[in-house]
């Protein structure tokens, strides 16, 4: 048991992404094979025809391989009529059923932790608005505030000197 649901879960949640994700590329392949001549200027292509406008040889090899391996019966009445619906939803349909199904469940802790950060995003709404209160009139507070006092400004010039100990800094009144 892994973050509330099995491996098993998982691996089928990521099986649904990545039909999902497969399911977009056929679509674009739909759209593009609009731009093919000789294809069918429908709406929505089937994918027998969406299949065979990019690969037409490995529609025929499946297709002889399907009858011979498993029968006749199984090409014409259920594979044809599969292959009628559009290619992304033989694909997109199971992959959204498996997200939806095989998602990973939020536990309690998840729901604790985000009232937390919620929490201290508000207690530093209130302690700004607080020390805008308190601010005395007339005077501004800006990321100079947090600069230290001996910092050096654009117009300080650094004095390679400062970095010595005090016994080796050369005497000021013999230069």
């Amino acid at each position: 048991m892994c973050n509330g649901y099995y491996a098993r879960m998982r691996v089928f949640f990521l099986l649904g992404l990545v039909l999902l994700g497969f399911s977009f590329i056929l679509a674009a392949a739909e759209n593009a094979s609009h731009a093919v001549p000789g294809t069918a200027q429908t709406f929505i292509i089937p994918a027998h025809d969406l299949w065979y406008t990019f690969w037409p040889k490995s529609l025929l090899i499946f297709e002889l391989r399907v009858q011979r391996y498993v029968g006749d019966w199984l090409w014409d009445p259920v594979m044809l009529t599969i292959l009628k619906l559009p290619a992304w939803l033989i694909f997109g349909g199971p992959g959204v059923a498996l997200l939806l199904f095989f998602r990973p469940k939020q536990n309690d802790g998840t729901a604790e932790e985000m009232n937390e950060v919620v929490e201290s995003f508000e207690l530093y709404d209130q302690l700004t608005k607080q020390a805008l209160e308190e601010n005395p009139t007339g005077e501004e507070h800006g990321p100079l505030d947090i600069m230290p006092e001996t910092s050096t400004g654009e117009a300080d010039a650094i004095d390679e000197n400062d970095a010595l100990p005090e016994d080796e800094k050369p005497d000021k009144e013999k230069t």
